[in-house]
């Protein structure tokens, strides 16, 4: 694979239709690879523990449990934000690649020479020479972070997968050739070393980079900052997962530590197997999806349920013949393994679970809370470890089971937290497998002991045959229940699609089949959504909140547009008027209404962008017009730039009533600009484009994430700050044109005296300046921003003086400084005669009285134009029951292509 053009850019993106159909593939792949993985991994143990000593597994354990840690520096971090970021290019790699290089060259170099203090801690004299070899492994890999990073961001798993395999069976081969000579340790080092070589040549040889010279780009902080929290996350997890081999070698010693890490490494294969590719599929996966979204919720459970039902039959296995496996496996004189092995068995499925919630944190880009997690389950882990350390390994291999089970629904907890997604949904889906598997245990148990013509620890020679009629009854056991308990067969409601993508292995693929989701029409009939044209579908989304003077005239300027496809859905906000009786006059086709609770409008946009299908997004508020033509001009406009990575902006006109007498004021945003450039204008100039004037690719709006429900106030401004930061620029059509209703008591843009919309209003001031400064942090960007704050400060001064302090402070790290704002003069005399606060009331008060005047005027002036064309007879009686509307809304009033609904059809409205 060739990952970028001569231009340095990204060229194998997946199309978001693609996704399943790879991630299925991919998923098949890697199990399929997996089972080879654990096939090798079990004729190296097989083969290794006749011929090596438990005390040279513990030598090498000693030292590995540092070296590996340094070895995934790169692999956890960069990988997961090469996976995660949007929009990647060779240089910015090529940044990553010798920065990954040169931290690991520096730690092989610390590493090595950390021997001797090994040897103090371990008391073994062997340690630094095994120290030494194992360093190597720390270069080697990370030569090939960034080359397996870009495979898996093309969703070649099985590439991946296939070249993992190449070097472990290089890895084993060479391991037991030189332990049959009498290497002893030496041959297991060589091994780690010989599979960490081979897996980078293969890297390279697979994916064809070469690295250019590393130079400064724009976005390597922000990512190398991503990394380093991931890596932080992976570190603080490897420590509550490898404190064991510590302590266990630094009390009991390195043979006692060999029994112990040859039963947890079968432990942890037995996970692996399952968590490791699952992971790399569903962090691929789910990141192309939009976190707040119903699809997103969807790929999750489905995830999980194929999860459970794996991880805790598995769980269940182990835990019945365990004891007897690595007696077959391990050979004599290794019994205290197989006794430890006994009480790892139930932890099996709950590692296999818990491992879910780091797919959450990652596929929704919270590295952060991840690692704030991993504090807390380090912590946890540790207690336990201490509590159990008397009793010895096995005592360390309770609490290992213990502490995930106590971790594993705090964890989903957390991790759900922010996309508002219940944790009852979780132990929804996993209650069933959860309960089957110790019960098939159970049972199988009670049978073999009825049964017991063998005995239920058979002879050395008869294990094989005892394992496998065991395992096949607890599989027989373990199915029945789960059918059991979901009244239905067969029990493997998530493996059918799995099995159907992935069964066409190695041959070629066919073109995926779109389904239409339960939850949207099925076979809509319209001819704008049955797929009959090639145009791009534009979704309008219309968030509405006690709308019922204004919702009508906005559907129709909806209905008006002569773009199609397009399909339009409105989210009722829990209004207590008649807005959703209103709206279900114009359900159709083409027009879905849905109502919820009263959530705010951020809420009820993340509603309708998740029931939404469109190619483009059109977002309209519920009071607001759209002329006929706005989505057609800018869609004109994207054909020709070709890029989904540009945002297209229009006009707007202010107006009250008559929305043929809108005023359109220009400023600096109605231009084409950058990115950073839109934001510099927008923060240093105070100036704003209103929602109604975007129109952005389904692409960019994933990128950008859910609308912050925070906010009661500036929430379009927060939002569309996050789309400029993923876009590549911004596209100004002049001749579209948006109307934008007076600011009114009931509209979000009107903040008033209100304490909690002052609160949020500084919420987004602070991610703008975040915002900003992540896009370029400049002298001309802080000085920006030093403005831009200052300008606010008019709102928090005398009310909130805590967040003027905060202000100046932030003032004061840009280079600025913040004065004590001042009044208007026309308000100034009110602060000397009755304070601040008198005069700040004034303030609120006379432009929301005069707004109020001036739509009472227009409206009555309004009504006077209808009534005019009425008595003319241009109104015709059939257009008083059209759902379309036609005209122009910049023809004079006679026009008039927004009307009322048929009073009749509010009589017996739909049910809601």
């Amino acid at each position: 694979m060739r990952p970028f053009d001569r231009a340095g850019e990204y060229r194998p993106e997946v199309k978001t239709s693609e996704i399943r159909r790879l991630a299925m593939r991919g998923a098949g792949t890697i199990v399929l690879s997996g089972s080879l993985g654990l096939a090798v991994q079990v004729v190296s143990t097989v083969v290794l523990a006749r011929l090596l000593l438990p005390r040279d597994f513990g030598l090498v354990a000693l030292v590995s449990t540092f070296s590996l840690l340094l070895m995934n520096f790169g692999h956890n971090g960069f990988t997961e934000a090469i996976l995660r970021w949007e929009k990647i290019d060779h240089r910015l790699i090529s940044n990553l690649f010798w920065i990954s290089v040169s931290i690991g060259a520096a730690l092989t170099i610390a590493f090595a020479a950390s021997g001797r203090l090994l040897e103090l801690l371990y008391h073994d004299p062997l340690v630094p020479a095994v120290t030494a070899g194992m360093s190597l492994t720390i270069l080697f890999s990370s030569l090939s972070v960034q080359h397996l990073a870009l495979l898996r961001r093309a969703m070649r798993l099985g590439t991946v997968s296939g070249n993992d395999i190449f070097s472990r069976v290089a890895s084993v081969a060479l391991a037991i050739l030189l332990a049959r000579r009498g290497w002893g340790y030496r041959a297991l080092v060589a091994g780690v070393v010989a599979q960490a070589l081979v897996q980078t040549l293969g890297a390279w040889y697979l994916c064809r980079w070469i690295p250019g010279l590393p130079r400064r780009v724009a976005g390597t902080r922000s990512l190398v900052s991503f990394a380093m929290s991931v890596y932080g996350r992976f570190s603080i997890n490897y420590f509550s997962r490898n404190v064991d081999n510590l302590l266990v070698g630094w009390r009991f010693g390195a043979t006692s530590l060999g029994f112990y890490k040859k039963s947890y490494d079968l432990f942890a294969l037995s996970a692996g197997q399952l968590t490791a590719p699952l992971t790399n599929v569903a962090v691929a996966a789910l990141s192309r999806f939009n976190p707040r979204s119903e699809e997103y919720k969807q790929h999750l459970m489905s995830g999980l349920a194929v999860t459970a039902l794996a991880g805790m039959g598995l769980s269940g296995a182990l835990t019945v013949v365990g004891a007897n496996l690595v007696r077959l496996l391990l050979g004599p004189g290794w019994e205290p393994t197989a006794k430890i092995f006994t009480y790892f068995g139930p932890g099996v499925g709950a590692i296999v679970l818990y491992y879910v919630h780091g797919w959450i944190h990652l596929s929704i880009g919270r590295a952060d809370r991840w690692l704030r997690w991993g504090i807390v389950e380090s912590v946890v882990t540790f207690l336990c470890f201490l509590v159990a350390l008397p009793w010895g390994p096995a005592g360390i291999a309770v609490a290992w089971t213990a502490s995930l089970w106590f971790l594993l629904i705090p964890a989903f907890w957390y991790a759900l937290s922010p996309i508002q997604i219940s944790v009852k949904s979780i132990i929804a889906v996993l209650w069933r497998y959860i309960a089957a598997a110790p019960l098939a245990a159970l049972a199988c148990s009670w049978i073999a002991r009825g049964l017991d013509t063998e005995g239920w620890f058979p002879a050395l020679q008869e294990l094989l045959p005892w394992i496998v009629s065991t395992l096949l009854l607890y599989s027989a056991l373990y199915l029945g229940v789960v059918a059991a308990l979901h009244r239905r067969w067969p029990p493997l409601p998530y493996f059918s699609g799995l099995s159907g993508e992935t069964i066409s292995l190695g041959g070629v693929s066919k073109e995926p089949t779109h389904t239409v989701p339960a939850s949207k029409p099925a076979t809509p009939a319209h001819p704008s959504l049955t797929g009959s044209t090639k145009e791009p579908l534009v979704s309008i989304l219309m968030p509405a909140y006690n709308a019922q003077a204004w919702i009508a005239d906005a559907l129709r300027s909806a209905l008006a547009q002569t773009w199609e496809p397009k399909e339009i859905i409105v989210v009722d906000d829990g209004s207590t008027d008649r807005t959703l009786s209103i709206a279900k006059c114009f359900e159709s086709d083409m027009v879905r209404v849905v109502t919820q609770n009263n959530q705010g409008a951020a809420a009820a946009r993340n509603t309708a962008f998740a029931l939404s299908r469109g190619e483009y997004i059109q977002w309209l508020d519920a009071d607001d017009l759209l002329a006929p033509d706005k989505i057609a001009r800018q869609m004109a406009v994207a054909k020709q730039c070709q890029n989904s990575r540009v945002i297209l902006t229009s006009t707007f006109g202010i107006f009250a009533s008559r929305y043929y007498r809108a005023k359109f004021t220009p400023t600096e945003l109605w231009r084409d600009l950058s990115p950073v450039e839109w934001l510099l204008n927008k923060m240093g100039g105070n100036v704003y484009m209103q929602t109604d004037t975007w129109l952005v690719s389904r692409e960019l709006t994933q990128a950008a994430g859910p609308w912050d429900s925070r906010l009661l106030g500036d929430d379009d401004g927060e939002y569309f700050c996050r789309l400029l930061r993923a876009a590549d620029s911004v596209r100004f059509v002049r001749e579209a044109r948006a109307y934008y209703r007076l600011p009114h008591r009931n509209s979000l843009s009107y903040v008033g005296l209100s304490g909690r919309k002052r609160e949020a209003q500084w919420i987004s001031m602070q991610l703008h300046v975040d915002y900003l400064r992540s896009l370029e942090d400049s002298e001309r960007t802080r000085a920006a921003c030093v403005r831009y704050l200052q300008r606010g400060m008019i709102l928090f001064y005398a009310r909130r003086p805590d967040i003027f302090h905060q202000a100046q402070t932030i003032a004061r790290n840009l280079g600025g400084q913040l004065i004590a704002p001042t009044l208007p003069r026309k308000y100034s005399w009110i602060e000397k005669l009755f304070g601040w606060q008198m005069a700040e009331r004034v303030q609120v008060f006379l432009p929301t009285a005069r707004w109020a005047i001036a739509r009472f005027w227009d409206e009555v002036l309004h009504n006077v134009d209808r009534s005019i064309l009425m008595r003319d007879g241009s109104h015709d009686s059939t257009s008083r029951t059209g759902s379309g509307g036609g005209g122009s809304l910049d023809a004079p009033p006679r026009t008039l292509p927004f009307r009322e609904p048929d009073p009749q059809m509010l009589v017996q409205p739909k049910d809601t």
